[in-house]
């Protein structure tokens, strides 16, 4: 039988069938295996140690993820240049989903789609070296055409804190055709409504722009797509919550949400002491799906255990698991 489209499994989940369950971090389970990030083996990993990779993206397999997230999150033209990378740029995006793909198909059977990410990140985490609108829609562009080419069922916009970044990142991403989640990061304003940004930013991207605002003036500039996905993501536990209603009360199409939990310790590292439980994430799950979300997973600091959790909940794993045998 052949594979659903992630176009038909997003129309299904918005007429009220099964949410979609996405996988958790990759960039902290990789700080857990002893790297760093913001480092050039963390930048050429994709193509220089593929099995600890594609072993991350089989855990989450295994534990019932349906939307898996390829590690090409730092991998823009715009951040391997100045690592002398950019000769690289294909062949690192290429590999992220191939690793991705074969790691999934190979550890379990049921539906699943790779998601090409597309992210702010920059070297040193500045964004302030962020390349200018006309330059960041194109590279945007080309990283989307190079990971749809690859495989990719759909490209994830993460990491958006301004409209100034997510109108470019946005315009170049649907270029390529495919489903684009916006990945909006999210924090709560004085009275409670959600706004852009959240606490570990710098002082340069806090802003009092509410989330609803961000999403009319993103719309304005570049209509979205009928399969445009609005995602509340790397948002703190108790502020993601807030997000969706705010998402759902703007946005009439599907909806995502993956929040982060713990936070980043210099040099390169991340608190997981800080981080929620399993149980606690599948109970704020269970609402975000009675509040009508359409895909939910986790981003930093949410692991395998976490995802495994969710997928007992939503009865997502173990019936069509391959065995770990012939895994990855």
């Amino acid at each position: 039988m052949a594979p659903v489209e992630f176009r038909e499994r997003l129309i299904e989940a918005r007429a009220g069938g099964r949410t979609i369950m996405m996988d958790g971090a990759m960039g902290t389970e990789l700080v857990r295996k002893g790297l760093q990030f913001n480092t050039e083996d963390w930048l050429r990993i994709n193509c220089a140690e593929p099995d600890v990779i594609g072993a991350i993206h089989a855990d989450y397999a295994r534990a019932g993820a349906e939307v898996h997230i390829a590690n090409s999150f730092a991998t823009a033209r715009h951040v391997l240049d100045p690592f002398g990378l950019g000769r690289e740029f294909d062949a690192l995006n290429r590999a992220a989903v191939a690793v991705c793909r074969d790691a999934i198909d190979r550890a379990a059977a049921h539906d699943q789609w790779v998601a090409g990410s597309i992210s702010t990140f920059a070297p040193g985490h500045d964004r302030n070296k962020l390349p200018d609108a006309a330059t960041h829609e194109r590279n945007v562009a080309d990283q989307a055409a190079i990971l749809a080419d690859a495989g990719a069922d759909l490209i994830a916009l993460e990491m958006v804190f301004t409209v100034d970044q997510a109108i470019p990142m946005l315009k170049g991403a649907m270029k390529v055709g495919l489903p684009v989640s916006l990945g909006f990061v999210c924090n709560r304003g004085d009275d409670g409504t959600p706004v852009l940004g959240n606490s570990g930013v710098a002082a340069i991207e806090k802003q009092s722009m509410t989330l609803a605002q961000a999403i009319d003036a993103t719309f304005d500039a570049c209509p979205p797509a009928n399969d445009t996905i609005v995602t509340a993501m790397h948002s703190d536990l108790d502020h993601s919550s807030p997000a969706l209603a705010a998402i759902t009360a703007s946005w009439g199409g599907a909806s995502a949400i993956y929040p982060n939990t713990g936070h980043y310790k210099d040099p390169g590292g991340w608190d997981f002491d800080a981080c929620c439980s399993p149980d606690a994430f599948v109970a704020a799950c269970g609402q975000w799906v009675a509040d009508g979300a359409t895909i939910v997973g986790g981003c930093c600091g949410f692991g395998p255990d976490h995802i495994r959790a969710l997928g007992k909940r939503l009865d997502r794993h173990d019936a069509e698991q391959i065995p770990r045998g012939t895994s990855c």
